[in-house]
């Protein structure tokens, strides 16, 4: 499930990820920030894993094909979460988003997330 957090405002998008990533869940999300990205010309975003358990092959494809299109138009992007494999897929997309600060954060340290990801705004 993708849910927007109520401290997104502006070009800032807070969602939390939580259960398993479904197309359905990207059917409704990726209109959200299409039009947020039409909006701004670029976006920064907070991802929080919350008891994450994966994602369907389908909503992996609905994941690429999103990076593919709207990678230049991400500057940057903070994932908060509490598990070392979040981390580790924090660094591993770096590459994907050529342009955009990608920074992974602890669960404890979501308030200091925020602070860096509107920094300069």
């Amino acid at each position: 499930m993708i849910e927007m957090l109520d401290q997104s405002t502006g070009k800032v998008l807070g969602v939390r990820v939580s259960g398993k990533l479904a197309h359905q869940d990207y059917e409704r999300f990726v209109p959200l920030l299409g039009k947020l990205i039409e909006e701004h010309g670029s976006v920064r975003c907070l991802v929080e894993m919350t008891d994450l358990h994966g994602i369907e092959l389908r909503a992996l494809w609905d994941e690429i094909k999103f990076d593919v299109r709207h990678a230049g138009q991400i500057e940057r992007c903070a994932v908060v979460g509490d598990r070392r494999w979040e981390a580790w897929m924090t660094k591993l997309s770096r590459p994907i988003f050529f342009r955009a600060e990608i920074r992974f954060f602890d669960l404890a340290d979501t308030e200091k997330a925020w602070e860096w990801i509107k920094e300069g705004l």
